[in-house]
């Protein structure tokens, strides 16, 4: 014989179990059901995508180092998407004048990047992205975060659990342009380092802006402000991202939300489309804080298709780092078995017991129940029984030869122990 097949999935990827689809579907359906709940509607699209639209603006590190991309058959360079936003704006690009304004659009989706695997984190992962098209103002970002906080709390947390940290592009435009002068063609790499700064150590952080030909003086600027506030902050009063922030924060401690926002300059998000508010959702367990999602707005990330004008803002959740969250904070729920009911089969050569069996799932099914029945062969009841109990079924039906003589079963609940009879 020649060599065996590995078993094992590729590195990075997840098979999914029906204990483990069992809870990736909770995830799913609880997405679904509260973004449908702010009137949100579901799209899709191809996992394939054209290049290009990566490489224009998602951002080096992922379009260099983690993107998977490959030619076809016809010569067409293409890639497994590691994101939902660009191929959203793609199809919303074609139609979104036929489309009734404001815009919310909501997609699970899952996609490709090529990391080293960790604790949150895989080369495959599922995304909920919502996002709201056609708005300019910062109502659509208060409805976003309004969106995300009931999505949290869906799940069982609370603003002790979990907090938004809100930081807008446009102040590190004017800290790049007002205060540290910088050429517009070493902003980009000065950005992405700040990005990473959480990542890395102070002495390292000092030493890749100086790589990047900061002075001393300048590094101490970018220090400061991304310990500040948005009161001492160094920015024009003027800054349109700085009157966005104080709206959006004025209004959630009117509405008595406050809690769940905290404005962070440090945010800074990798994409190079991000061009307006930045956010990104933080874990506050002291076991594991890290960031678990973020969002932005990228008005005109639909430029690159054409000479369009769509406001958008949105955000992308992933189920990785969602479940890393619900585990630490023991907010998993105890899941039910495969189903309501297991018909048992009586041993016995006859054909009589099965048909009757069949019968009761018929007729338990037509009651909104959910049933399997034996199919096991004329195995003894008790190996049934057991099977049942293993399944995490909750109750067992039993048709024995008294039973078929009076018309009869028995519905065996099987945590309780208790039994009870009934009549077909």
């Amino acid at each position: 014989m020649g060599q065996r097949l590995s078993t094992q999935s590729y590195k990075g990827a997840r098979d999914f179990y029906p204990a483990d689809m069992q809870l990736e579907n909770y995830i799913f359906d609880t997405w679904k059901r509260v973004c449908r709940s702010f009137g949100f509607e579901e799209y899709s699209f191809p996992i394939l995508e054209p290049f290009e639209i990566f490489a224009a603006k998602t951002g080096q590190e992922i379009v260099n180092e983690q993107l998977y991309s490959f030619e076809d058959k016809g010569g067409r360079k293409l890639a497994i998407r590691p994101e939902l936003t660009p191929g959203t704006v793609r199809m919303l690009a074609q139609k979104y004048k036929e489309i009734p304004q404001p815009i919310k659009w909501f997609m699970i989706g899952n996609n490709w990047r090529f990391e080293k695997p960790q604790t949150g984190r895989g080369r495959e992962f599922y995304q909920l992205e919502a996002n709201i098209f056609g708005v300019a103002g910062y109502e659509a970002d208060v409805e976003l975060f309004r969106l995300i906080i009931a999505l949290m709390q869906a799940f069982g947390a609370n603003e002790k659990m979990f907090t938004i940290k809100v930081s807008d592009r446009r102040l590190i435009s004017s800290l790049f342009t007002d205060i540290l002068k910088l050429p517009s063609e070493s902003q980009p790499a000065v950005r992405r380092l700040m990005d990473k700064k959480d990542k890395m150590s102070p002495e390292d952080f000092e030493a890749g802006l100086t790589e990047l030909g900061l002075t001393a003086e300048q590094i101490a600027q970018i220090t400061t402000f991304m310990s500040g506030t948005l009161e001492t902050l160094e920015i024009p009063k003027t800054n349109v991202g700085y009157l966005t922030l104080v709206r959006i924060f004025d209004f959630f401690r009117t509405v008595g939300l406050a809690d769940y926002l905290k404005f962070d300059p440090s945010i800074i998000r990798g994409f190079d489309y991000s061009d307006g508010l930045v956010y990104e959702v933080y874990n506050n367990n002291p076991a594991n804080r890290r960031s678990l999602f973020g969002g932005e707005r990228f008005d005109k990330l639909i430029n690159i298709f054409g000479d369009y004008d769509l406001p958008s803002t949105g955000f992308a959740m992933g189920d990785y780092t969602l479940l890393e969250f619900l585990k630490g904070w023991r907010l998993l729920p105890e899941f039910s078995g495969c189903c309501d009911y297991l018909v048992t089969v009586w041993p016995s050569k006859s054909t009589e017991f099965m048909q009757k069996a069949m019968q009761i799932s018929d007729v338990l099914r037509a009651n909104g129940s959910t049933v399997s029945m034996w199919v096991g062969g004329s195995d003894k009841l008790e190996k049934q029984l057991k099977y049942a109990n293993r399944m995490r079924v909750k109750y067992a039906v039993i048709i024995g030869p008294e039973e078929i003589q009076n018309n009869e079963y028995i519905v065996k609940d099987l945590k309780a122990g208790s039994s009870v009879r009934k009549r077909l």
